[in-house]
């Protein structure tokens, strides 16, 4: 999963950065206005096994955010929504999601977006996504 995120984010132009969320903080970029910025945490990968321990089904889950460089002093929510967040959410999340879904090989079995503003050192306004994705 991990390989199939970044390429889509390096095929779009995202900036991306794989770490932990404690590392995500360190990001440490020139800014870069009007560009996602998607930050994957470390996939969990779960394996489920028949009676004769072949692998039947693999599952990946984790969280991941997609941001975009925002000021602290913005106006207000609304402003922050409308201005950031929404773009991201019709247009970042869709693209990311059928690109997913693209592969042939994964199917999205739960798929969680929630808000966020000033994010890190950097003040990122966008989403955080909990998904879960067979393949």
């Amino acid at each position: 999963m991990y390989d199939l995120i970044k390429y889509i984010a390096q095929y779009n132009n995202w900036l991306f950065q794989y770490a932990r969320k404690d590392f995500h903080n360190l990001f440490d970029e020139a800014e870069q206005k009007g560009v996602p910025h998607l930050f994957l945490d470390p996939v969990q990968i779960t394996e489920e096994f028949d009676e004769y321990n072949n692998v039947t089904k693999t599952t990946y889950s984790g969280s991941l955010m997609i941001l975009v460089s925002s000021s602290i002093d913005e106006e207000d929510y609304d402003y922050r929504y409308q201005t950031y967040i929404k773009p991201i959410v019709n247009d970042t999340v869709s693209t990311l999601k059928a690109a997913i879904k693209c592969d042939g090989d994964n199917l999205i079995t739960s798929w969680r977006i929630t808000e966020v503003i000033n994010a890190f050192d950097y003040n990122l306004d966008g989403v955080v996504i909990t998904y879960s994705i067979n393949g």
